[in-house]
């Protein structure tokens, strides 16, 4: 829980326009990998992986991201249950 708990604080610190786009590429690309279109799934997580390596500062939210965006990146197309809920998560983390 403490991990969540520092993963919030950090989301907290990011600018706004940053956690929504985060936001916003997390969750297009969830309804994307749920229909079946990994490849649009993937151009969605590409486009937060920018986000995240240009606007995120080093923290532990930016570590889980990352993790989390490879995941996607590994399972789109072959297990889209599993990326479909690392997209939810990483939504959740970036919400303040």
């Amino acid at each position: 829980m403490d991990g969540l708990s520092r993963g919030v604080s950090d989301a907290i610190d990011l600018p706004a326009r940053v956690r929504e786009s985060l936001e916003a590429s997390f969750d297009d690309a969830r309804t994307a990998v749920r229909a079946g279109d990994a490849e649009t799934a993937l151009e969605h997580v590409e486009t937060a992986s920018r986000v995240l390596g240009h606007k995120v500062p080093p923290s532990p939210l930016k570590e889980k991201l990352k993790h989390g965006v490879t995941a996607v990146e590994r399972t789109a197309a072959d297990e889209p249950l599993v990326a479909s809920e690392y997209l939810r998560l990483m939504s959740q983390l970036v919400r303040p």
